[in-house]
């Protein structure tokens, strides 16, 4: 009876016992639990940092300029990635690539020229490719004479082809929808700075071009013009000459001046210039001879009135120092016999003699032949 006694004596244990057994188990339980899914949630933000750092972070080299990524129809993801990958010296093309794939970056390439520099990161690379506009071309030019530098200097930095642009010019249809012949149509092109696409078309390379032009020509100045008995284009045309015959813009309104008082007057202009641009020898210092000869309608001193086009693209600050002249009654002019660039005015034949005499004697002084 005592060892039965005994036995349950030692079996039996207090409630409160066996319940703190139990919650302590369960909390070390759920320490364990809890310090598992805490790693492993600490991996995951490692994980999830590095990613955004690595993504994030300027992905060139900074030894490296800004670049541009030329997108047509037929480049690839795998293609620009490469090309941009050299361009930038990224640290992680690899990652580049990857990214490019995994938004699928080749159904979502758009033509178009896009500007890259190497502090932008791997992800506003991909972004700005696949979801952004292209960047803008920026056209100017500047003391062209002819339409194929006009073209070289227009189509050089666009898509594009000179040919393209050229066919278009030479289409007397289109030029005459315009508003110009093939050959005033040079007037149109005023050396502003304006801002196009990579991907713009010659069509709308040439509407950009003449709402310039129409914003330039506005009622002021068109009525300017009138008052001489000029269109603007004829303004244009007398621009350019005046700005090849002298190099300083403080005579430009006599030069221009000159020209107009000898269109009044039914006298051909004689403008050297306008021979150098027939002949194609923009560098001749003696006008004559066979110069003199050349059938050509930029012959001035052949044929009256103005030449059939501008000679060069004049600046829109010549063209209104032709617009404000102020009258006087010079008719001739010569280069002074002092090599200052300047020029001699004359209102007579034989003042205009003494001048050019004097002139000519300073070229045989100095073995100026051509």
């Amino acid at each position: 009876m005592s060892r039965s006694r005994k036995s349950k004596s030692r079996q039996w244990r207090p409630s409160y016992f066996n319940d703190t057994s139990r919650r302590s188990h369960r909390n070390r339980s759920s320490r364990r639990t809890g310090t598992f899914f805490l790693s492993i949630l600490i991996v995951i933000l490692l994980l999830l940092s590095c990613a955004a750092y690595l993504l994030l972070r300027p992905a060139g080299s900074s030894s490296q300029q800004e670049c541009y990524a030329y997108v047509t129809d037929t480049t690839s993801g795998e293609a620009l990635m490469t090309t941009i990958a050299q361009e930038l010296k990224v640290k992680n093309p690899a990652l580049l690539r990857s990214v490019a794939h995994v938004i699928r970056l080749d159904n979502k390439l758009r033509p178009g020229r896009y500007r890259l520099t190497p502090k932008m990161s791997i992800l506003s690379i991909c972004k700005k490719i696949a979801y952004e506009a292209q960047d803008p071309v920026k056209l100017a030019f500047s003391s062209i004479r002819t339409q194929e530098e006009l073209i070289d200097k227009l189509t050089a930095p666009l898509e594009i082809s000179a040919e393209a642009l050229r066919t278009l010019l030479r289409d007397s249809v289109y030029c005459d929808s315009l508003g110009f012949t093939t050959e005033t149509v040079r007037c149109m092109f005023l050396p502003d700075t304006h801002e196009v696409y990579w991907t713009t078309t010659p069509r709308e390379l040439l509407h950009k071009y003449e709402q310039s032009y129409h914003k330039f020509w506005d009622k002021q100045r068109t009525a300017l013009a009138q008052e001489m008995g000029l269109t603007p284009v004829e303004v244009s045309i007398i621009a350019s000459i005046v700005e090849e015959e002298s190099s300083k813009t403080d005579e430009y309104g006599d030069i221009a001046g000159l020209y107009i008082n000898r269109l009044h007057k039914g006298m051909p202009l004689q403008a050297d210039p306008t021979l150098k641009f027939a002949s194609g020898n923009f560098t001749a210092q003696r006008i004559g001879g066979e110069l003199l000869k050349i059938d050509s309608p930029y012959n001035t001193y052949r044929y009256k009135g103005l030449p059939p086009g501008p000679i060069r693209y004049p600046q829109m600050t010549t063209i209104d120092a032709v617009l404000h002249r102020k009258p006087h009654d010079y008719l001739y002019m010569c280069a002074r016999a002092d090599f200052s660039g300047y020029h001699a005015f004359a209102t007579t034949y034989a003042e205009h003699m003494r001048n050019a005499k004097a002139y000519q004697t300073a070229l045989d002084e100095r073995g100026i032949t051509e």
